[in-house]
């Protein structure tokens, strides 16, 4: 670990933020191939360092015709570095891409002259780089991982998913190796949420006192109650569920679907499943989910209560269709928090929570949200079942969830947090 200057003046002014998988841009095309929560995540994150007068390079890699340099906000940029070829790279190929970019990023420091006073990577592909870099800046590096491959290999390895299949997709033994280097190497380790420090104690060997919870924040200033222009344009049925998320088997969206089909005898909604890339973007994962999940749909019968949204621009409508939704459902297998549930209460829509989900910290049961072991579809059929009947109870829950976000979860308020870890490692 980094020596600690006490006595020295501990100002930060410039934070390197690496992550280098994934479509990283302003606004966030959400649902494309490696492009979720965590761009969501970073984005703001970097938005909110910047409005506190730090300056912030979010580093990616460079592909396909995006520009080196990209300017956000004031303090904030994106700055890309070109390693291995042309074209798109999912994540879990990423790592083979490291010795590469970092050298070219070497370069680029070099050419423009630039000191940073600490590295924060994401993900074990950037936190990988993030080893290599602070050793050779000689700078504190900060860890965020996001998921964990050992968790992610037990939740995955369940009903249809025999682990053979997922080895070869996930790359689980090379994840498993370099996540422990990690943890033996940075100088701490930003988790977000209490679950993920157990789960890391658990399955890797990692000092306690590195580990630091900080829950993510929410950028209230877009996320809230205040209905705009958008709202207008967009006319769900009653009874409106939503589910916004990749199409991936660790959502777990078929779940929700078979849950759905357990009251379509009882009570009139309707479902939307927003997300995913666009045709041309889409990986065989994404693919083979979406065609499953239509399969399933039709099993069940519930054509006339189902609709695929497709890509929903997370800059522009996304709040409006938080709003106009009655339920907000994270069904997820494999969720490490999940920042959907997040940005749905601050619009006053009511969450269900997958019970392995991180983000499952912040509701309190029948309070401001729902926590349902989303694995068991007879329950979480039960859940959606009781809100769509009770409005009363509806309203309350959704007041709670809008007040919730608001006095303890912008980002504002969240960052001071960050920013003091920072300086303490310097």
């Amino acid at each position: 670990m980094k020596t600690l200057h006490k006595d020295a003046p501990k100002k930060i002014s410039r934070v390197c933020i690496l992550n280098t998988h994934g479509y990283v841009q302003y606004p966030p095309p959400l649902g494309k191939t490696d492009t979720g929560g965590q761009t969501a995540y970073i984005l703001q994150l970097a938005k909110a360092l910047g409005r506190k007068n730090i300056k912030v390079d979010i580093v990616t890699r460079r592909f396909d015709d995006f520009p080196e340099e990209e300017e956000l906000w004031e303090n904030v940029k994106i700055v890309r570095i070109p390693a291995g070829p042309k074209g798109f790279v999912v994540k879990e190929k990423m790592y083979e891409l490291i010795p590469e970019l970092i050298e070219n990023f070497m370069l680029y420091i070099e050419k423009k002259r630039k000191k940073y006073d600490v590295i924060h990577s994401h993900y074990w592909d950037a936190g990988y780089a993030g080893i290599l870099l602070s050793k050779m800046l000689d700078i504190p590096h900060i860890h965020t991982p996001h998921s964990l491959g050992k968790l992610k290999k037990i939740e995955m390895s369940v009903e249809e998913l025999p682990p053979q299949k997922l080895k070869p997709m996930y790359r689980y033994h090379v994840r498993i190796a370099i996540e422990q280097k990690i943890m033996n190497k940075a100088d701490a380790i930003v988790i977000i949420c209490e679950t993920s420090r157990i789960q890391i104690l658990q399955h890797y060997m990692v000092d306690f006192e590195k580990l630091h919870v900080i829950y993510p924040g929410i950028d209230i200033e877009f996320f809230n109650t205040e209905k705009n222009e958008a709202d207008h344009k967009i006319r769900l049925k009653k009874n409106a569920l939503l589910t916004i998320s990749r199409f991936v088997p660790a959502k777990g969206l078929d779940r929700v679907i078979d849950a759905a089909a357990l009251i379509k005898n009882k009570v009139d909604f309707h479902l939307y499943m927003g997300g995913g890339s666009n045709a041309e973007q889409k990986s065989k994962e994404e693919e083979a989910t979406e065609l499953q999940l239509k399969e399933l749909v039709k099993k069940n019968k519930l054509e006339d209560r189902v609709t695929f949204l497709g890509f929903v621009d997370h800059d522009k409508v996304l709040p409006a269709y938080y709003r106009s939704a009655d339920v907000f459902i994270l069904g997820g297998r494999y969720e490490p928090f999940g920042l959907t549930p997040l940005e749905a209460m601050a619009c006053g829509t009511v969450p269900i929570v997958s019970s392995v989900a991180g983000s499952r910290e912040v509701i309190i049961d029948g309070l401001n949200g729902f926590i349902v072991d989303t694995h068991d579809r007879k329950a979480l059929s039960q859940t959606m079942l009781k809100l769509l009947q009770d409005d009363k109870l509806r309203r309350k829950v959704s007041e709670n969830a809008a007040f919730t976000m608001k006095e303890h979860y912008a980002w504002d308020k969240i960052v001071e947090r960050m920013i003091a870890l920072y300086k303490e490692l310097m």
